[in-house]
């Protein structure tokens, strides 16, 4: 654990140098705060559920810029060679550059709890749908870094993992609406499972925490830590 808590580290250093990170993380708090506002002025209700889904899309947006070099840049440069004679394991080297873009995540995120704040101050919301939202919004999140730092160890320049990951991530989104809510065949039911759509929009905006849904998100993510972890093992003895 050591290893990972250094390597993080080093990662998150890697973020926070990075011009990108400020311009992302610009973006995101002021096109979710316009939003925000729009929402509020026109709906004229403290709820949160709206605006919550539509930061899901931005993240969906931005994630490809933030895992984009985290591997595809090491393999570039040749760096991934000098990393791995360390001592540390492919696993270590994985879940050190997840967790480094989770919090960065956090960091995305938090600033935009002051909306809540807002709404606390001006009204009486319930909690319940906002804390919900927010806990699904880290997980959709987190769920967008996973499937990036996959993409990101299958290529070898930045543009192609931003590129595969917004591609593979659309497709999801889009798969959730192309099967039908009501079709029992297995197949519909395996693809209607894998799209991310059906366990955050809907749920977690409306205030519900579903185990299943939490699960899944838990699971696709640690699904991606082990593919990643393998794709790297792969490339590196080739």
């Amino acid at each position: 654990m050591r290893n990972v808590a250094t390597l993080t580290k080093r990662e998150l250093m890697a973020y926070f140098l990075s011009p990108m990170a400020y311009i992302i993380l610009t973006v995101f708090i002021l096109l979710s705060g316009y939003l925000f506002f729009e929402f509020l002025t026109f709906s004229r209700r403290a709820d949160m559920s709206g605006i919550i889904g539509f930061m899901a899309w931005l993240l969906l947006s931005v994630s490809p810029m933030l895992t984009m070099r985290l591997f595809a840049d090491e393999f570039d440069s040749g760096t991934i060679e000098t990393l791995m004679t360390a001592p540390v394991t492919t696993l270590e080297v994985v879940l050190s550059k997840y967790l480094a873009s989770l919090v960065f995540l956090l960091v995305l995120i938090a600033p935009t709890l002051l909306y809540a704040a807002v709404l606390f101050g001006f009204g009486k919301p319930d909690p319940g749908p906002i804390v919900a939202g927010y806990f699904g919004l880290f997980l959709v999140g987190a769920f967008y870094l996973a499937v990036g730092m996959v993409a990101s160890a299958c290529v070898r320049t930045q543009i192609s993992a931003a590129v595969v990951t917004f591609i593979l991530l659309l497709s999801l989104y889009i798969l959730g609406y192309l099967v039908r809510p009501d079709a029992l065949d297995p197949l519909s039911k395996a693809l209607r499972y894998i799209a991310f759509t059906h366990h955050f929009f809907g749920v977690f905006t409306k205030g519900i925490i579903d185990t299943r849904d939490v699960v899944y998100f838990l699971t696709m993510g640690l699904f991606c830590v082990f593919l990643t972890t393998v794709i790297v093992t792969v490339r590196r003895w080739r």
